[in-house]
Formats: structure tokens, C-alpha cells, sequence
């Protein structure tokens, strides 16, 4: 059986070229040797952990409780180079969600920066495993816990050799990323290493990254974006130029001083940077590659980055967490390929090593251009949801022999061969007996008033059903005149009850639309 390990890449390059930039953060650089000196340092204390790696079936697993930073990226890096499974954990989550997640990984050990080393407190040491490294520059920052051995990561390095990373069977876990549970608990992903080897590779040949390159990050460990951005820019000897999350707001002018040449983000940060005037034409000459994913691709959005990056390819890619990041590509060339009247770019077919396909209930494959389930199959599969075996039977069935992932996005597939996502299933609701699509109201709002941050929401009933749509919108709008203009598109049971303007959309920790905020906003009457 093959092995890999994700910090292989990290060590390849500070051997073949240790003095390039891996990381660069706040204006601070870090080179291939030295990302690897302090790595390889926290993976020597980790693997004097006593029975590290030896718990049968399975490796030790390590928390990653940090915010995006440089050395968070060292941290997540050292883990990985012991053999560890690494669990990326939001210093921004509630408290009783951080415990559910540690009770939940009976993690080995902990690796916090200064922002995790807030959590702490007392009550949460009593959960936490016995060994802690503290990645922060801050010594006023202390810990009491009698029983829990808290090391600074500064303490650690030692003048040996750096020897190759741990090697790990195709069959180990490299992470598992919680996402939300609809029961209310968070749902542990399952990534093998093997899986998470496959998206890497294909994802380096697919963009065609080179060494040269110079990678935007925009996203949080937590968020499984940030596993394309980290590990295609080191598995190319590229740079990964981390995006203080006090900057989003000034994004482009970030590019620019760094003259990068790969951006990654959500399309939400492009909408966001367009309504705010800031995402002018030829304003990023300097971008050879974007990556939009995570979300859908409004088509104005890519008609205002075209212009904005005139020299850039741009790669609109679709994949849930189940699937290792990414699963499917579409490459925005002269003409936009959008989908029929939902106004968002298409997701295109599947990358290597994975298929896709459209399914009714019962499982049997739908023809061209008839909705239904999008599902995916192939070896970038996630194993399953951590200690959930029935949900991971239910969204991980086995059809005609072959092993899918049921992604609840509905969907359809045109006659070319592209495929279409129309939006999550559970986003379809119902009003007064008509099934309707809340992404389907929001496409044609977003013609309707220029916007693409926009979002419909619908109130529920006790019984399910919903009483009404309620939408709002990034910008002062005129709501009569969108209204009037809906109900020249739309059926009359399909258009909102009230369009709020807001002065900005929130967002998630993922920088996607937060719609339990909005529906917050609603309850707590704040609009």
C-alpha cells in the first residue's frame, strides 16, 4: 500500500528550494526551511506523547484551536508530520460547541494560538488532553491546570537533522472538518489521507500551480476551503499569502502590494468588493489564476471579475466537504456559461477521479435536463461522519455496486454534459400547496436590483409550511419597484412579503450569507 502525508510537500521544498516564501503573514515571511525546522520540532514533541499512534486502527488526533496565521499553518504542519489526524477547531465557536467537538475526537494533544489560548478557561482545561502547545508570542498569557502540561512551541526546536515525515497508509485520516448538524450537533467529516491526496494532485494539474505562483488565503481552518489553499499552493513549492481578517475590506488592494497571482475565495468577498465600488476594471492585472467555490457564482460577479482580471484564468468549483473540497470545475472562458434562469455560473463536469450524477428518490439516474439529487461517487469520497453510522449509511449509499455521496443540492445536467446546481434541497420550501426554490426568487432578485448579495429566507410554520418570504438585500433599494418588477417574473405565491435593505449582509465564518443571522434580525425585530 502507498503512503503520503501531508507535510511531505513541506519538506520536499525545504530540501529542493529552502529559502523560497511558503508563508507570508502581516508583512512576515516564512521560508520552506524554516516552515519545516519548526514543524518538524512539533512533530518530535508530539511523538514523545507516551502510546502516540498506537491506539489500533487509527492515529492519534490533534486539535488545531487557532484562527488563520502563519503559525497556525506551522501547527496544523507539525501535526501532520507526526502522523496525526488534525482537527481544525474556530477559536470563534461558542464554548459548549468546542467542548462537543472534543468529547467527540478524544483528542491526544492540542495545539492553540493566542486567539484559541483565550478559550481556556478553566472549565474547558477539564476537557482538554494533557498535552498543549501554545503557538502564541504573548508570555503574559498563562495557564493553570494541574494536570494538563502546557509547552510553548518556542521551547521546542532543537538542532537535529529534519528527517521526512511520518509516512501514513492511504487508509489513515489526514483531517475531519465538523460541519453543522441539522439535529443541532456538529457532524465530524472523515478525510482519508488518500482521498485528501487525490484532491491535491489533481487540483495542481488541473489549475496547472507552479512554484512561482503566489496563493491568496481568505479562509479559517475550520472552513475546508482552506485545505485547497494551503495544500495546492505547497504541493506546487508556492507562496501562501495569508489575508488578515482585519483586511477582507481591503482585499484588493492586498493583491496588489503582494502582486499575487492566485486568488481563492468565496464569491461572496468578490460580491461584496463589487458593491463597494472597489473591484475596478483592470485592477488586478496581476492574478493568473481565480478560484471562486463554496457557494453559488452569481453571473454578474463574473462579469465584473473578468474585467477586474483581465489576464486570469477563473475556475468556478463546486464540492462538499464529503467530497475533499472541491469535486467539479468550471472554467469561465469568453463566453459565461450560466445556468437558465437562475443567473449563476454552472459547476461544469467532474474533475479526474470522480463522477457525478443526477438521481430521483429511489436512487436510479435521471436523464439530461430533468432535476433531482446531485450525487458523487469516486476517491476523493470523505470515509464518513464520525461516530454517525447510520447518517453515513444514509448519505453514503452503495448503488449498483458503487459507493455515492448524496450531496442535497438539487440539480440537473444539460445536453452538453455540464452539470447545474440549483441550490439545497432542504431550501425548497412550501406555500400554500406550491414547492417553490428560495435560490430561485434570488436569482431573479438579483436582476431586479442590481445586487448579487442578496438573500431569501422563508418563515416557517409549526407544520413546516411556510406563511411567507421575507428577502434582503445588500444596498438601499427601492422594495415597491423591486416588488413590481418580481411580479412580472415570478407566480404570485413566489414573491416576498417585505425586501429589506441592509447596510451589509452578514456573513458566516465561512464568508457565505449567514442565514440564521438574518432570520435572527426577523425575530429579534431589528428590521
Amino acid at each position: 500500500m502507498r503512503h503520503y502525508n501531508l507535510a511531505d510537500s513541506v519538506f520536499r521544498y525545504s530540501q529542493k528550494q529552502p529559502d523560497s516564501p511558503a508563508i507570508v503573514y502581516k508583512g512576515e515571511s516564512c521560508s520552506y526551511k524554516q516552515f519545516a525546522t519548526k514543524a518538524f520540532a512539533i512533530s518530535l514533541y508530539l511523538k514523545e506523547i507516551p502510546n502516540w499512534n498506537l491506539r489500533s486502527n487509527t492515529t492519534s488526533r490533534v486539535g488545531i484551536l487557532a484562527s488563520r496565521n502563519s503559525d497556525a499553518c506551522i501547527g496544523l504542519i507539525g501535526a501532520c508530520w507526526a502522523g496525526a489526524t488534525y482537527i481544525p477547531i474556530s477559536p470563534k465557536l461558542p464554548k459548549d460547541r468546542v467542548l462537543i467537538i472534543f468529547s467527540l475526537c478524544n483528542l491526544t494533544a492540542l495545539i492553540v494560538d493566542d486567539e484559541g489560548a483565550k478559550l481556556l478557561t478553566e472549565q474547558v482545561l477539564e476537557h482538554c488532553p494533557k498535552t498543549i502547545i501554545y503557538l502564541g508570542k504573548k508570555p503574559q498569557i498563562t495557564f493553570h491546570h494541574s494536570s494538563t502540561q502546557i509547552t510553548s512551541v518556542d521551547s521546542l526546536e532543537k538542532n537535529e537533522p529534519i528527517t521526512p515525515p511520518t509516512p501514513m497508509s492511504m487508509d489513515k485520516l489526514a483531517y475531519i472538518i465538523f460541519t453543522s448538524g441539522t439535529t443541532g450537533s456538529p457532524k465530524g467529516v472523515m478525510i482519508s489521507v488518500g482521498a485528501a491526496y487525490q484532491y491535491i494532485l489533481t487540483i495542481k494539474e488541473h489549475l496547472g500551480l507552479k512554484a512561482s505562483d503566489r496563493a491568496l488565503e481568505t479562509c479559517e481552518l475550520s472552513f475546508d476551503f482552506s485545505v485547497h489553499n494551503m495544500f495546492s499552493t505547497w504541493v506546487a513549492g508556492a507562496s501562501l499569502h495569508i489575508l488578515p481578517a482585519t483586511m477582507v475590506m481591503n482585499a484588493v488592494k492586498f493583491v496588489q502590494n503582494s502582486e499575487l497571482s492566485v486568488w481563492n475565495s468565496v464569491p461572496s468577498l468578490a460580491g461584496m468588493l463589487r458593491q463597494m465600488k472597489i473591484l475596478q476594471p483592470n485592477c488586478l492585472p496581476h492574478l493568473r489564476i481565480t478560484v471562486f467555490g463554496g457557494e453559488q457564482l452569481p453571473e454578474g460577479t463574473a462579469v465584473n471579475w473578468k474585467a477586474a482580471a483581465p489576464n486570469s484564468k477563473i475556475f468556478n468549483l463546486y464540492g462538499p466537504t464529503e467530497a475533499t473540497v472541491f469535486c467539479m470545475s468550471q472554467e469561465i472562458e469568453e463566453r459565461i456559461p450560466v445556468t437558465k434562469g437562475r443567473h449563476v455560473v454552472s459547476i461544469g463536469g467532474a474533475l479526474p477521479f470522480n463522477e457525478a450524477a443526477i438521481l430521483d428518490e429511489q436512487g436510479q439516474r435521471l436523464g439530461d435536463d430533468i432535476q433531482g439529487e446531485l450525487a458523487i461517487a469516486g476517491s476523493q469520497l470523505a470515509d464518513g461522519y464520525l461516530g454517525m453510522e447510520k447518517l453515513t449509511e444514509e448519505r453514503f449509499p452503495v448503488i449498483d455496486g458503487k459507493r455515492w455521496y448524496l450531496t442535497g443540492d438539487l440539480a440537473f445536467r444539460d445536453i452538453s454534459g455540464n452539470f447545474h446546481c440549483l441550490g439545497r434541497i432542504d431550501n425548497q420550501v412550501k406555500i400554500n400547496g406550491y414547492r417553490i426554490e428560495l435560490e430561485e426568487i434570488d436569482a431573479h432578485l438579483r436582476l431586479s436590483c442590481g445586487e448579487d448579495l442578496v438573500c431569501s429566507i422563508a418563515l416557517l410554520q409549526p407544520d413546516g409550511t411556510a406563511k411567507g418570504i421575507v428577502s434582503f438585500v445588500a444596498n438601499e433599494v427601492d422594495e415597491d419597484k423591486i416588488i413590481a418588477t418580481l411580479k412580472a417574473k415570478l407566480p404570485y405565491y413566489m414573491i416576498p412579503s417585505r425586501i429589506i435593505s441592509l447596510k451589509e449582509m452578514p456573513l458566516n465564518a465561512s464568508g457565505k450569507v449567514d442565514r440564521r443571522a438574518l432570520l435572527s434580525l426577523l425575530k429579534n425585530d431589528n428590521v
